[in-house]
């Protein structure tokens, strides 16, 4: 009896060591570690975990915030990082990885979580030359880059952006070039004077820049006609015939993609709509090309763009760019405010991987007079358009005094003209494009792009790299 009661005792004392011991690693794991990037904390979609000690993180998130391109091949399992001159291979449960063709050993191997791919972040961001620390104490990973944090930057490109592209050919990542629309039957044209959509005759000139200066360019296919739409969506021979036109033109004048952006698709065109892009994509991609996506914003508490399905087009995208701005064009008031963005951004990730999530901020702002709009921008330049106003030459004239918003980070102000009208202005800040990239890095994401080239000014840029550079 007393050896069965001693027998009994050490297999208790066993379980209870055995209980202390073997959790502790997956109580790391469960539990919440933080992952900071040069002092900023950043917010991955899949938690970070604990395998043998080592910090597992996904390895989207984390190659794109380390300014890495990176690519998933589902057939072979295999992760491929490239930064410069720098390439690094690895395949899920495979110990030996590769930095520029020279093996690595792991001490624990990449895996799958919920379907996101992890890899050990250690490894991955000194294969980057990043600094790595570790901070048992309050269970967080320190990562430091020496060349800052590098987010993907992109610029539309539309009418009179020349100048301004040139400019700042080392501030972008990419520019999508709006030059190309339906006509009545659907076809693809690279001319249409009264929205100002055409290819120029220099376009070359745009090209060349771009590829000397590691520029991406996506040829921009705009539409905003419902009935012509609806038209184009119908069949799957009228989308085909679309495709084919899309592929052809972008093999053709040697694009790196396609950014799609229709608007006000009808809500029944929603799975036509779906299909289109599901095709799209994979014709793309059989030609090595990439298909990015301009979206509508959207936010829990209102879909006003219910065609526009989430899901199916961030799965069928390399990235969509959130349009988060004219939340209300036709009312005086905030149009993208910070408040607002981040419903619309919290919306976005809850349905679409933050890594292939980049949020549209658009530099201008509107002034409201008389029932009429005005679009204006900060500061004076190339642009000549009617009811274009400058916010230097309205302070100047009129004594205009902007304020900034504090719930929206939007700047404001008023004035009376010399014919005693009364303009309400509401405009973004250089306050709330900081703080849009602030989120930017919060939450993950792929970057930011700006609508457009030729409105940006000295104070935009200095916001954004004041957080990031372009990731080349």
């Amino acid at each position: 009896m007393k050896n069965i009661l001693k027998a009994a005792a050490v297999l208790l004392l066993g379980a209870i060591l055995l209980s202390a011991i073997l959790p502790y690693e997956e109580a790391l794991g469960a539990a919440t570690i933080k992952i900071f990037l040069n002092g900023r904390e950043m917010k991955p979609d899949v938690p970070p975990t604990m395998k043998s000690g080592r910090v597992l993180v996904p390895f989207r998130f984390l190659g794109e915030n380390l300014g890495a391109y990176v690519n998933w091949d589902e057939k072979t399992r295999t992760i491929t990082a490239v930064k410069g001159s720098t390439k690094v291979i690895l395949r899920i449960g495979d110990r030996t990885a590769y930095i520029n063709g020279n093996q690595v050993k792991l001490d624990v191997t990449a895996t799958i979580v919920k379907g996101r791919t992890l890899v050990p972040i250690r490894f991955f961001c000194e294969a980057f030359n990043a600094a790595v620390d570790w901070n048992s104490a309050k269970n967080a990973v320190y990562i430091t880059l020496k060349d800052g944090i590098a987010k993907h930057i992109l610029g539309y490109y539309y009418s009179s952006s020349y100048e301004d592209f040139i400019k700042n050919l080392d501030k972008l990542s990419s520019v999508a070039t709006k030059w190309y629309t339906l006509d009545e039957n659907g076809n693809l044209v690279d001319y249409d004077n009264s929205r100002y959509i055409m290819k120029p005759q220099d376009y070359n000139l745009v090209f060349e820049a771009a590829r000397k200066n590691g520029i991406k360019i996506y040829a921009l296919v705009f539409e905003s006609d419902r009935a012509r739409l609806s038209q184009v969506l119908s069949t799957q021979q009228n989308r085909q015939a679309l495709i084919d036109q899309i592929v052809k033109e972008v093999v053709e004048e040697n694009y790196d993609g396609v950014n799609i952006d229709f608007e006000y698709i009808k809500a029944e065109d929603r799975e036509n709509f779906n299909s289109f892009i599901k095709d799209l994509y994979s014709a793309l991609k059989s030609k090595n090309k990439s298909l990015n996506i301009s979206l509508p914003a959207k936010t829990e508490k209102q879909d006003w763009w219910p065609a526009y399905d989430y899901e199916m087009l961030g799965k069928y995208s390399d990235f969509v760019v959130l349009m988060a701005y004219d939340r209300s064009p036709s009312t005086p008031g905030p149009q993208a405010g910070i408040d607002w963005t981040r419903e619309v951004v919290e919306y976005a990730v809850k349905r679409i991987s933050p890594q292939k999530v980049v949020l549209g901020i658009g530099y201008y702002g509107y002034a409201w007079a008389n029932g009429q709009r005005y679009t204006v921008l900060e500061k004076k330049n190339q642009m000549t358009y009617s009811k274009i106003l400058f916010i230097d030459e309205l302070k100047s004239k009129y004594g205009l005094k902007m304020s900034l918003d504090s719930n929206s980070l939007m700047a404001y102000g008023s004035f009376k003209d010399e014919n005693g009208v009364s303009y309400e202005i509401w405009a973004e800040s250089s306050a709330s494009v900081d703080a849009k990239c602030k989120m930017a890095i919060e939450k993950g994401l792929k970057g930011i792009a700006v609508w457009r080239l030729g409105y940006t000014t000295d104070n935009f840029w200095n916001a954004v790299y004041g957080n990031f550079r372009a990731a080349k």
